[in-house]
């Protein structure tokens, strides 16, 4: 259960940064108050999912998770680049993802 809540927790992290650039700068209201429902969301099921899962590994899956979400939430939604090494790199924060809930305990 402590990895779905820390997943979670990571794609409350991408709505989080989503919402922050469509506040632009916190002058649209709606935008700025999701930024902060989103983001206080994502550390607080970071911090259930870490009563289980080691620190490390928890923080590291939870940043992979927001920043490879917010790249694709960019490419799909912002326009922006889809380039071969972009890709690449994408794939590898997944399979390091992928890698620490295998290996991490």
């Amino acid at each position: 259960m402590a990895w779905l809540i820390l997943v979670i927790a990571g794609l409350f992290e991408v709505a989080f940064v989503t919402t922050m650039k469509l506040s632009d700068g916190f002058k649209v209201k709606k935008f700025t108050a999701l930024t902060i429902l989103s983001g206080a969301l994502s550390f607080y099921l970071l911090s259930l999912a870490l009563t289980e899962i080691a620190v490390g590994t928890g923080y590291a899956v939870w940043t992979g998770v927001g920043a490879a979400g917010s790249v694709v939430v960019g490419m799909l939604f912002f326009k922006e680049s889809r380039q071969p090494a972009k890709l690449f790199f994408l794939a590898c924060i997944i399979a390091g993802v992928a890698g620490l809930k295998i290996f991490g305990g």
